[in-house]
């Protein structure tokens, strides 16, 4: 059965062919028929029914509302949805509760895959920052998950700033908290220098075109962060890749591969819908100057300052949107158990690792030997009596149950851009309905995103110089 509260494309009406015929109107009476008069107790009626209708003007409309509120006039709607009022902005997603909903979502996969809501560390108390900036606030989930973390740690006195063009979180208790209303888009930004120590961007690729200079933000960025301080972005790819079968096992908590040097991705997807899905994105984010793949960018945009910024770090994950087809196979592995670095010779007895460390990469000695859906390993040095072994790649139920919200969250994506998606790449609203239709259908129903179809995460950050 299909998950509930997935698409409201069922709903929509069916064509014309199965709609009941309308009864025509007749504007002339043929010859020789005449139509019934009715009494002069039902002429009076009728006329004094026209009477009382013509000299009543028509009820008042109520004000429009909108999620149980009134609509305001900073902001622009379209099918329901509530979007940013600005035209100058080019980002192309609402900023109503069902986006919010999808948006608090997101960051719990995050955290699920990444094992923190940051990435960057703080690993003594008095490493924790002072003054946090958390550029593209939304719903504030963010910093009240960083007040009681570092409360938590014995720093309940941290000051926190949200930026964003329209304010979707609430005044939070207990959580000192200040909103400011900026379009990063207009530069500078209304911060001091050096005011903050650390700054957070996260999910802001779809508000910063590319034909714009993005070195300026960046050095925006720099100017308001304190020497020591650290600056941390966090992003997922808007397109969707498929993940070749990997050799090192996914990682015990979320199911998401690490991706280093040696992960590969196929071509292209063998799901029909994906492909559409990717050409109407690359399309639509082509024509705006923005990025369809900006996790393969940010690292070499922050090399380029490198004279300000060091101690620059990264971790990717690629978290697939369904169970693999090439996933649970068995492995025939043949050599040596003894090297650590080889997650996926871990110890047969002892439970699985987590692989969320970049020590989980191949090392340069082990050769690699495909064949069919097995994989051989030979190492020089090996022990006879653990030679010939097998073991199975397999995910837990919780990292299963993660993939099914990550799906979940990326059609809620689609259902959200519908209205971008159709008028540039000129969709009929029918077509359209019916391809969303069978999408889901294909997604949620019939298991088609099993050939490692998977949502890129990925963040970087670094230390400011002085």
């Amino acid at each position: 059965m299909m998950e509930p509260g997935l698409s409201p494309a069922f709903a929509y009406q069916k064509p014309a062919a199965h709609r009941e015929r309308l009864v025509p109107i007749l504007t002339h009476l043929p010859e020789g028929v005449v139509l019934p008069i009715p009494p002069p107790s039902a002429q009076t009626t009728t006329a004094t029914a026209t009477t009382t209708t013509t000299a009543n003007p028509p009820p008042r409309k109520e004000p429009q509302y909108f999620m149980g509120r009134p609509v305001h006039p900073n902001y622009h709607y379209k099918r329901n949805r509530r979007y940013a009022g600005d035209d100058s902005i080019p980002y192309p997603l609402p900023c109503d509760q069902q986006e919010v909903n999808r948006q608090n979502i997101l960051h719990h996969i995050f955290h699920e895959v990444f094992g923190t809501i940051h990435a960057a560390e703080f690993p003594k108390v008095q490493d924790i920052p002072s003054k946090v900036l958390d550029v593209g606030c939304g719903s504030g989930l963010w910093i009240a998950s960083m007040a009681d973390e570092f409360a938590a740690r014995g720093r309940p006195n941290v000051h926190f700033t949200g930026l964003d063009i329209v304010r979707n979180c609430p005044d939070m208790s207990g959580v000192n908290f200040r909103f400011i209303k900026h379009n990063i888009l207009n530069l500078p930004l209304p911060f001091a220098t050096g005011e903050f120590d650390y700054i957070m961007v996260r999910e802001m690729t779809l508000c910063y075109p590319q034909d714009r200079n993005s070195e300026s933000l960046l050095e925006e960025y720099l100017r308001i962060l304190k020497v020591g301080g650290t600056l941390e972005f966090q992003c997922s790819d808007h397109t969707i890749r498929c993940l070749s079968p990997s050799s090192i096992p996914p990682s015990s908590r979320s199911g998401a591969y690490l991706m280093t040097a040696s992960t590969r991705f196929n071509l292209k997807s063998e799901n029909s819908y994906i492909q559409d899905y990717n050409r109407y994105i690359s399309h639509f984010l082509g024509s705006r100057q923005l990025p369809s793949a900006p996790c393969t960018s940010v690292q070499s945009t922050l090399l380029m300052e490198a004279i300000r910024l060091g101690n620059i770090k990264n971790r990717r994950y690629a978290l697939p949107l369904d169970n693999p087809h090439w996933e649970g196979k068995p492995i025939s592995v043949t050599g040596s158990l003894e090297n650590r670095s080889l997650t996926s010779l871990a110890t047969l007895t002892e439970p699985r690792r987590s692989t969320e460390s970049s020590k989980s990469a191949p090392q340069a000695g082990t050769s690699f030997t495909a064949t069919g859906d097995a994989e051989t390993r030979s190492v020089d040095s090996e022990p006879k009596d653990r030679k010939n072994s097998t073991m199975e790649m397999f995910v837990s139920d919780d990292a299963r149950a993660l993939r099914v919200l990550a799906r979940q969250t990326f059609t809620s994506m689609v259902r959200n851009l519908e209205p971008v998606l159709r008028s540039s790449n000129r969709i009929p609203q029918e077509d359209w309905d019916w391809w969303f239709r069978d999408l889901m259908i294909n997604f949620h129903q019939n298991k088609g995103l099993n050939s490692g179809e998977c949502i890129e995460l990925g963040a970087w950050w670094g230390v400011k110089k002085s």
